[in-house]
């Protein structure tokens, strides 16, 4: 009967703390601008919220402009940190936040081999609630794109610093 009580007790505190801590799915699109560089990223995304504080992942996919140079795709995965102005368990604030995003880009008229790219980034925006329920994230960020892999299937203009422009939107649970 303790067993019973205990594992009621342990559900009811598990249920009553996860109600405080909202979380977020939605879809993002970003386009990352340098000196010759032009890119698309469409990315699923999840966040959770703990008061003033937000850690974000998603999965994303990389695709190049009309007008690019060179056509390229690719998928990734990003994790972030965000720091909010406000308590964010209630909605709209602003924040600054970091992420590191991991790409695989496969070049179009290189090789058939991908390049593994690396992009630490800081960003700023703010966290708008519609309703209670509907979100949406314009932000700025400014990140530095580093090829990982050796190998010569990527252009030289890959590789340096980014604005990064983005927009989220989605459904906050």
């Amino acid at each position: 009967m303790k067993s019973l009580i205990a594992l009621t007790l342990t559900l009811t505190l598990t249920l009553t703390s996860s109600a405080q801590n909202p979380w977020e799915l939605g879809a993002e699109y970003s386009k990352p601008i340098g000196k010759g560089y032009k890119s698309n990223i469409a990315a699923l995304r999840y966040e959770n919220f703990s008061n003033k504080i937000g850690f974000s992942v998603g999965i994303t996919y990389h695709f190049s402009p009309r007008d690019a140079y060179g056509g390229f795709k690719g998928y990734g995965l990003f994790a972030g940190f965000r720091n909010y102005f406000g308590n964010n368990t209630k909605g709209n604030n602003p924040f600054v936040g970091l992420r590191v995003l991991f790409a695989f880009e496969n070049f179009e008229g290189k090789t058939n081999l991908g390049s593994l790219m690396f992009t630490p980034s800081a960003e700023a925006g703010y966290h708008f609630v519609f309703g209670k329920h509907i979100f949406t994230n314009p932000s700025i960020g400014y990140g530095y794109q580093i090829k990982i892999t050796k190998e010569h299937n990527s252009r030289d203009d890959d590789v340096g610093g980014r604005i990064i422009p983005a927009l989220s939107a989605g459904y906050r649970f």
